[in-house]
């Protein structure tokens, strides 16, 4: 019996974890490993925000899923890979070996080591920590949110709505005009939408310290702050320098278009961890990651049966939902960018049968 670990539950694995439901490996044990007990979409985390979703709306049981699909599930942290030996060590349960390995384990948060951010900003990751910390939103009324992304516009912007009649003043701080590689247009717009629903942009700066009731920034600034969120872009994990595999400049594991690591061919990734050889600047987005999903799980059936593997071609285009507050989204497809409700509908469908295929 050969041994797949699977360490990380994020969309190319959820896809395996699906797909095992109904064509299980021969002479293959499968095991999950993960941190968490659930799998957060973060695509809906801003409307749990605005309670639209229920917690259980947002999140895949990991461990259900992984039951239904006749796997062994772990609850644990991968922290290191010995690709050598063919071993994972993790922190609770010790080491494990393997025949071939797949890493979906995600980004953590940038920046962290800025001053005063481990002590006073509430981290978007890890996930399931961060939504329970929500809470503290609740009674605060001066909120910012350190990053400019398509996260930290969804979140500032569903803080701004989820206050009902009591106003809360929240400001985003970006280094850059808002989602500018989408172009000038898109920018102005989402500035417009910005100023419309009255959440106040701090544009070409960043937070350089963080007290207990406010924030330092790069012009010299100072924002008083009950509240900040810290959403400032991903970061790779460090398992993949601890453990000497390849990585690119940023430390994400470089991986052939077969989704295969440059040099150990049973080292498989997928999602936001990777860096893939002709395709250095792909954004970290789950559009990529859903459809590296099919390719991953046929290339690990197709390393156990020792037959030719397939390559990944990202998307040229992909479609990107932003929701704005309100039940109001923004519609992203090239240059195109159209705002409203009907956006938003449009993402809460997608979003939804995205998550309900996961369900059990």
């Amino acid at each position: 019996m050969k041994t797949l670990l699977l360490i990380g539950g994020g969309h190319a694995h959820l896809h395996i974890l699906k797909m095992l439901q109904s064509e299980p490996l021969p002479n293959v044990k499968v095991v999950l490993i993960s941190p968490s007990v659930y799998q957060y979409y973060s695509g809906m985390i801003s409307g749990y925000v605005e309670n639209l979703y229920t917690l259980d709306e947002i999140r895949i049981d990991l461990r259900r899923l992984s039951q239904s699909a006749s796997i062994q599930f772990i609850q644990d942290i991968a922290v290191l890979v010995d690709p050598a030996k063919r071993i994972l060590y993790t922190e609770q349960s010790g080491s494990w070996s393997y025949d071939a390995i797949s890493l979906d384990m995600g980004s953590v948060t940038a920046q962290t080591a800025t001053p005063g951010v481990k002590e006073h900003a509430i981290l978007v990751k890890p996930m399931d920590r961060f939504v329970h910390l929500l809470e503290k939103l609740k009674s605060a009324e001066q909120i910012v949110v350190a990053g400019g992304g398509s996260s930290g516009i969804e979140l500032s912007l569903a803080i701004r709505a989820s206050g009902g009649r009591k106003t809360k003043h929240v400001s985003l701080i970006s280094t850059e005009a808002l989602m500018l590689n989408t172009g000038h247009h898109t920018s102005l717009k989402l500035t417009n939408i910005f100023k419309q629903k009255g959440v106040r942009l701090c544009v070409g700066d960043a937070v350089t310290s963080v007290f207990s009731d406010h924030v330092c920034l790069k012009s010299g600034a100072k924002l008083q702050c009950d509240e900040l969120i810290w959403v400032t872009g991903p970061e790779a994990p460090s398992l993949f320098a601890k453990s000497g595999l390849n990585t690119d400049d940023h430390g994400y594991m470089k991986v052939f278009p077969t989704l295969q690591s440059t040099e150990y061919t049973n080292v498989f990734g997928a999602g936001d961890c990777i860096s893939i050889i002709g395709y250095p600047d792909l954004p970290k987005s789950g559009v990529y990651a859903v459809k590296e999903a099919p390719v991953l799980w046929s290339n690990l059936k197709a390393y156990f049966r020792g037959i030719a593997m397939k390559k990944y071609h990202p998307q040229k285009r992909s479609l990107s939902l932003l929701s704005t507050g309100n039940r109001e989204a923004l519609f992203l497809y090239g240059s195109m960018a159209m705002h409203g409700r009907w956006c938003w509908k449009l993402k809460r469908h997608i979003d939804k049968a995205f998550m309900d295929k996961y369900r059990v």
